[in-house]
């Protein structure tokens, strides 16, 4: 029996390896998912997918004034929001699944580049990463859904590489649906998908592929441009300035850095993977090396985060500063680019010391650094989750419903209820945390964008104002005047509250 499990083992060993990595960071995701009330984000978009809304006018939201997203994962939100019980956990389960696919997928796309070593230490980037843990699993948003297809588009990419100059029909086919997906996903995904037209590009001058290779960009971009074209027919939404802030040069180490968690030792390696594959594609082009298509694949790849990152700083600190996108969170695209190049060259540097890769240098040096990798990316992910669920999260919606349900206020029809933020995030809070999540009593919050504010204050004798952005109420405060004086403000909630002068 034991000779029987050990040869189990002993055959099945990358199956179980990259298995039992999936499953902690799932575990992990499951055991915190519904520890934290709906940040802002979240709140906002459960107002974009609200029960009260119909499919068309979710569509038609994404078609006018939330036309800065897409409208594919909105749509799966908002069919799962409709099946699952109440509660953060109920919702943010979709995303733990959605991240676990990725993950499997993405190692599946590692493996296809390269072997199953460089898939083995995918698995091990990924179940280390707090970045994806936080940003996918833990966020009910767009991010698990849209890395699960730049998976697919990465594995789909790199299967018909490995057909090169056969490439068929089919697999092009394929990879073209899955970059319409991604396209559906994020704009983000988009640049992606541009980014890889363009290595595409390079390859076919280069002779190594087909002018099929076009088909899937023609695919992925053409279903896209209906909607697009619509869009920006119908978008009521000011498109020539956006929230960010203008980033400084600092911005680009920074960007970097926060793709691979902060951590240091993965930020130091995918260093060190750029420059090894920018040496080795200077020397296979100089020594006329027969796999040059693969070194300059490698490099395309290495270099992708710096590029991405380094292209948006561009145009956002000096062609549109009134509209810059810098957004860390925004570079996620490249998180699955950045892990593969470490991947690739942590393989590589096994085998320098091991020799070729057996299954008994991996379990003589493989695993030393496998456990030095654990244990260096601990400190940052599992503290991480630690912090994330411990912190007093005081300036949360839940807690402001409890403190205002507290207070005996909730439903008296002289209470307004009152938000600094646009109607959608009014539309969440309302609800999610006051309807569906309270008494089902219909509650209204009052939205710094609605345009009968001064009618609700004259109704009032008694308004509650969550200070979401900061800043001061002035929106409301200065249509109040002299009629209220403030009773209290709870900093840490952020919620001040007004009593009607008699």
């Amino acid at each position: 029996m034991k000779k029987k499990l050990r040869d189990f083992c002993f055959s099945h060993w990358y199956f179980l390896v990259t298995a039992a990595l999936v499953l902690i960071q799932a575990v992990f995701s499951l055991r915190f998912m519904g520890r934290q009330y709906f940040s802002l984000d979240e709140v906002s978009q459960i107002g974009f997918i609200a029960k009260r809304n119909s499919w068309s006018d979710i569509i038609n939201y994404y078609l006018t004034s939330e036309v800065t997203n897409l409208p594919l994962w909105p749509l799966l939100a908002a069919v799962w929001y409709r099946m699952v019980p109440y509660g953060e956990g109920w919702m943010r389960l979709l995303t733990v699944i959605l991240t676990s696919l990725a993950m499997i997928v993405l190692i599946k796309a590692a493996e296809a580049f390269r072997d199953r070593m460089t898939g083995m230490l995918m698995a091990l980037l990924l179940c280390i990463s707090s970045a994806l843990m936080h940003l996918c699993s833990l966020t009910f948003r767009v991010h698990a859904f849209w890395m699960l297809f730049t998976a697919l588009v990465l594995l789909f990419y790199f299967r018909r590489l490995r057909s090169m100059g056969k490439e068929s029909i089919r697999e092009t086919v394929i990879l073209g649906f899955m970059m319409a997906g991604l396209a559906y996903s994020h704009y983000f995904g988009c640049l992606m998908i541009v980014y890889l037209f363009l290595t595409d590009t390079v390859l076919f001058f280069m002779k190594r592929i087909k002018g099929i290779f076009i088909i899937s960009y023609l695919i992925g971009g053409g279903l896209l441009l209906p909607w697009f074209i619509i869009m920006m027919v119908r978008h009521t939404m000011v498109l020539n300035e956006f929230w960010p802030k203008t980033p400084t040069f600092a911005s680009i180490p920074k960007a970097l850095s926060y793709v691979v968690s902060h951590d240091e030792v993965i930020f130091i390696l995918l260093l060190l993977a750029m420059i090894v594959s920018l040496l080795s594609f200077t020397e296979g082009v100089l020594n006329g090396a027969a796999d040059s298509e693969w070194r300059f694949i490698r490099l395309s790849f290495a270099f992708m985060p710096l590029i991405f990152i380094t292209a948006d700083y561009i145009y956002s600190a000096h062609i549109n500063v009134s509209g810059g996108i810098f957004v860390y969170r925004y570079f996620l695209s490249v998180m699955p680019a950045a892990l593969l190049s470490v991947a690739l060259l942590i393989k590589e540097l096994t085998e320098a010391v091991s020799g070729k890769f057996s299954i008994s240098a991996f379990l003589s040096y493989g695993t030393v650094i496998l456990f030095l990798l654990i244990y260096v990316g601990s400190g940052n992910y599992y503290i991480d989750v630690k912090d994330e669920v411990s912190a007093p999260y005081d300036n949360t919606y839940g807690n402001v419903r409890d403190r205002i349900e507290d207070d005996g206020r909730l439903f008296d029809e002289k209470t307004m209820i009152a938000i600094n933020a646009n109607r959608a995030n009014a539309d969440g809070f309302e609800e999610y945390y006051l309807e569906y999540g309270g008494s089902g009593r219909d509650v209204y919050v009052v939205s710094n964008e609605d345009s009968d504010i001064a009618d609700r204050i004259k109704s009032a004798d008694h308004i509650y104002i969550y200070q979401v952005m900061k800043g001061t109420p002035d929106v409301y405060t200065d249509i109040m005047g002299d009629s209220f004086k403030e009773t209290s403000f709870d900093e840490n909630l952020g919620l001040y509250e007004y009593e009607r002068v008699k």
